[in-house]
Protein backbone atom coordinates (compact mmCIF):
# COMPACT_ATOMS: atom_id res chain seq x y z
CA UNK A 1 0.00 0.00 0.00
CA UNK A 2 1.61 2.76 -1.31
CA UNK A 3 0.66 5.90 -2.97
CA UNK A 4 3.88 6.35 -5.15
CA UNK A 5 3.46 4.56 -8.27
CA UNK A 6 6.79 3.75 -8.94
CA UNK A 7 7.51 2.32 -5.46
CA UNK A 8 4.96 0.12 -5.51
CA UNK A 9 6.15 -1.08 -9.29
CA UNK A 10 9.04 -1.33 -7.94
CA UNK A 11 7.81 -3.72 -5.10
CA UNK A 12 5.51 -5.73 -6.87
CA UNK A 13 8.39 -6.56 -9.38
CA UNK A 14 10.82 -7.47 -6.61
CA UNK A 15 8.03 -9.69 -4.66
CA UNK A 16 6.70 -11.93 -7.77
CA UNK A 17 9.93 -12.85 -8.97
CA UNK A 18 10.26 -14.85 -5.55
CA UNK A 19 9.48 -18.59 -5.73
CA UNK A 20 7.24 -19.02 -2.39
CA UNK A 21 5.34 -15.77 -3.65
CA UNK A 22 2.12 -16.80 -5.29
CA UNK A 23 0.14 -12.91 -5.48
CA UNK A 24 1.06 -10.09 -4.86
CA UNK A 25 -1.60 -7.18 -4.84
CA UNK A 26 -1.09 -3.38 -4.58
CA UNK A 27 -3.30 -0.30 -3.50
CA UNK A 28 -2.35 3.48 -3.88
CA UNK A 29 -4.67 4.89 -0.84
CA UNK A 30 -6.30 3.32 1.72
CA UNK A 31 -9.98 2.91 0.56
CA UNK A 32 -8.28 0.74 -2.13
CA UNK A 33 -5.84 -1.12 0.84
CA UNK A 34 -9.24 -1.45 2.69
CA UNK A 35 -10.66 -3.28 -0.13
CA UNK A 36 -7.88 -5.15 -1.39
CA UNK A 37 -7.22 -6.29 2.19
CA UNK A 38 -10.64 -7.44 2.56
CA UNK A 39 -10.45 -9.31 -1.16
CA UNK A 40 -7.23 -10.86 -0.90
CA UNK A 41 -6.50 -11.66 2.80
CA UNK A 42 -3.21 -11.48 2.58
CA UNK A 43 -0.75 -13.03 4.40
CA UNK A 44 1.51 -9.91 4.89
CA UNK A 45 1.25 -5.80 4.53
CA UNK A 46 3.36 -3.91 3.09
CA UNK A 47 2.35 -0.28 4.07
CA UNK A 48 3.12 3.02 3.87
CA UNK A 49 2.92 5.65 6.28
CA UNK A 50 2.58 8.95 4.69
CA UNK A 51 -0.57 9.04 2.00
CA UNK A 52 -3.43 11.27 0.95
CA UNK A 53 -6.53 11.90 3.21
CA UNK A 54 -5.40 9.33 5.63
CA UNK A 55 -2.29 7.91 6.53
CA UNK A 56 -0.72 4.43 6.99
CA UNK A 57 -1.05 4.19 10.92
CA UNK A 58 -5.03 4.46 10.94
CA UNK A 59 -4.58 1.20 8.23
CA UNK A 60 -3.22 -0.16 10.66
CA UNK A 61 -4.91 0.34 13.87
CA UNK A 62 -7.78 -1.00 11.76
CA UNK A 63 -6.51 -4.36 10.41
CA UNK A 64 -5.30 -4.82 14.06
CA UNK A 65 -9.14 -4.31 15.47
CA UNK A 66 -10.23 -7.09 12.87
CA UNK A 67 -7.06 -9.86 13.30
CA UNK A 68 -3.54 -10.24 13.52
CA UNK A 69 -2.24 -10.20 9.83
CA UNK A 70 1.39 -9.04 10.01
CA UNK A 71 2.22 -5.51 8.55
CA UNK A 72 5.53 -4.17 7.78
CA UNK A 73 5.72 -0.15 8.06
CA UNK A 74 7.43 1.09 4.73
CA UNK A 75 8.21 4.62 4.64
CA UNK A 76 10.06 7.66 4.15
CA UNK A 77 9.90 8.84 8.10
CA UNK A 78 12.97 7.21 9.75
CA UNK A 79 12.89 8.75 13.14
CA UNK A 80 12.90 7.06 16.59
CA UNK A 81 9.64 8.18 17.50
CA UNK A 82 8.22 7.18 14.48
CA UNK A 83 9.21 3.67 14.48
CA UNK A 84 8.21 3.38 17.92
CA UNK A 85 4.99 4.66 17.04
CA UNK A 86 4.30 2.01 14.68
CA UNK A 87 5.78 -0.94 16.90
CA UNK A 88 3.22 0.57 19.85
CA UNK A 89 0.09 0.84 17.54
CA UNK A 90 1.05 -3.17 16.53
CA UNK A 91 3.44 -2.84 13.47
CA UNK A 92 5.42 -5.91 13.10
CA UNK A 93 8.34 -4.57 11.46
CA UNK A 94 9.80 -1.01 10.23
CA UNK A 95 11.43 -0.24 7.00
CA UNK A 96 12.68 2.90 5.93
CA UNK A 97 13.21 4.00 2.52
CA UNK A 98 15.14 4.01 0.34
CA UNK A 99 14.88 0.72 0.97
CA UNK A 100 17.74 -2.41 -0.20
CA UNK A 101 15.67 -4.73 -1.65
CA UNK A 102 17.19 -8.36 -0.06
CA UNK A 103 16.53 -6.34 3.29
CA UNK A 104 13.43 -6.51 3.09
CA UNK A 105 12.71 -9.65 1.26
CA UNK A 106 14.47 -10.85 4.18
CA UNK A 107 12.46 -8.74 6.78
CA UNK A 108 9.35 -10.27 5.13
CA UNK A 109 10.64 -13.60 5.55
CA UNK A 110 11.32 -13.38 9.38
CA UNK A 111 7.98 -11.86 10.04
CA UNK A 112 5.98 -14.57 8.27
CA UNK A 113 8.66 -17.13 9.96
CA UNK A 114 7.46 -15.87 13.20
CA UNK A 115 3.37 -15.56 12.58
CA UNK A 116 4.34 -19.37 10.91
CA UNK A 117 6.01 -20.25 14.50
CA UNK A 118 3.56 -19.39 17.05
CA UNK A 119 0.89 -21.92 15.45
CA UNK A 120 3.26 -24.84 14.34
CA UNK A 121 5.03 -24.98 17.96
CA UNK A 122 1.51 -25.56 19.51
CA UNK A 123 0.07 -29.21 17.53
CA UNK A 124 -3.36 -28.08 19.30
CA UNK A 125 -3.26 -24.25 18.82
CA UNK A 126 -3.96 -24.27 21.94
CA UNK A 127 -2.04 -23.07 25.07
CA UNK A 128 -3.76 -23.65 28.70
CA UNK A 129 -1.28 -22.51 31.18
CA UNK A 130 -3.30 -21.51 34.89
CA UNK A 131 -6.28 -19.28 34.32
CA UNK A 132 -5.19 -18.38 30.27
CA UNK A 133 -6.45 -20.31 27.21
CA UNK A 134 -4.64 -19.08 24.41
CA UNK A 135 -5.66 -20.40 20.90
CA UNK A 136 -2.49 -19.31 18.62
CA UNK A 137 -4.73 -20.05 15.55
CA UNK A 138 -7.61 -16.79 16.13
CA UNK A 139 -4.98 -14.99 18.61
CA UNK A 140 -7.86 -15.50 20.80
CA UNK A 141 -7.64 -15.30 24.96
CA UNK A 142 -10.09 -16.45 26.98
CA UNK A 143 -9.36 -15.59 30.90
CA UNK A 144 -11.05 -17.77 33.84
CA UNK A 145 -11.27 -15.79 36.94
CA UNK A 146 -13.37 -18.09 39.19
CA UNK A 147 -16.75 -18.94 37.57
CA UNK A 148 -16.14 -15.49 35.33
CA UNK A 149 -14.93 -16.13 31.53
CA UNK A 150 -13.39 -12.75 30.38
CA UNK A 151 -12.38 -12.86 26.19
CA UNK A 152 -9.22 -10.23 26.18
CA UNK A 153 -8.40 -8.67 23.24
CA UNK A 154 -4.46 -7.68 22.87
CA UNK A 155 -2.15 -6.03 20.26
CA UNK A 156 -0.02 -8.49 18.29
CA UNK A 157 3.41 -7.65 20.42
CA UNK A 158 0.44 -8.06 23.62
CA UNK A 159 0.06 -12.07 22.48
CA UNK A 160 3.50 -12.25 21.25
CA UNK A 161 4.33 -11.62 25.23
CA UNK A 162 1.26 -13.48 26.73
CA UNK A 163 2.52 -16.80 24.66
CA UNK A 164 6.24 -16.40 25.74
CA UNK A 165 5.75 -16.63 29.04
CA UNK A 166 2.77 -18.57 29.47
CA UNK A 167 5.14 -21.08 27.49
CA UNK A 168 7.74 -20.78 30.30
CA UNK A 169 5.48 -19.66 33.38
CA UNK A 170 7.99 -20.01 36.06
CA UNK A 171 10.68 -18.54 34.21
CA UNK A 172 12.38 -15.24 34.77
CA UNK A 173 11.92 -13.10 31.85
CA UNK A 174 15.03 -10.37 30.90
CA UNK A 175 13.85 -7.37 28.95
CA UNK A 176 16.17 -8.25 26.33
CA UNK A 177 15.31 -11.81 26.22
CA UNK A 178 11.35 -10.59 25.42
CA UNK A 179 12.92 -8.06 23.27
CA UNK A 180 13.95 -10.63 20.50
CA UNK A 181 11.30 -13.22 20.97
CA UNK A 182 8.47 -10.58 20.65
CA UNK A 183 9.69 -7.40 18.47
CA UNK A 184 10.69 -6.51 15.77
CA UNK A 185 14.51 -7.41 15.03
CA UNK A 186 16.48 -4.50 15.16
CA UNK A 187 14.07 -1.38 15.65
CA UNK A 188 12.97 -2.17 19.08
CA UNK A 189 14.47 -1.12 22.35
CA UNK A 190 14.36 -1.94 25.83
CA UNK A 191 12.11 0.63 27.12
CA UNK A 192 9.47 -0.39 24.18
CA UNK A 193 8.87 -3.82 26.10
CA UNK A 194 8.48 -2.13 29.21
CA UNK A 195 5.13 0.02 27.61
CA UNK A 196 3.79 -3.45 26.12
CA UNK A 197 4.60 -5.38 29.43
CA UNK A 198 2.67 -2.74 31.02
CA UNK A 199 -0.25 -2.76 28.58
CA UNK A 200 -0.43 -6.00 29.07
CA UNK A 201 -0.51 -6.22 33.38
CA UNK A 202 -2.97 -3.40 33.15
CA UNK A 203 -5.87 -5.74 30.46
CA UNK A 204 -4.82 -7.99 33.03
CA UNK A 205 -5.91 -6.49 36.18
CA UNK A 206 -8.74 -4.95 34.64
CA UNK A 207 -10.09 -8.94 34.86
CA UNK A 208 -8.52 -9.76 38.39
CA UNK A 209 -6.18 -12.05 37.69
CA UNK A 210 -2.56 -10.72 38.58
Amino acid sequence: VDDARLARQELRTLLSALPWVQCVGEADDVPAAREAITTLAPDLVLLDVQMPKLDGWQVLSELRRRGNTPVIMLTALDQDVDKLTGLRVGADDYVAKPFNPAEIVARIQAVLRRSARSVAEEPTGLIRQGPFEIDLRSHEVTVRNGEQAHALNFTLTEFRLLVHMARAPRQVHARVDLLHACLPEGDAQERTVDSHVSKLRRKLEDVGVI
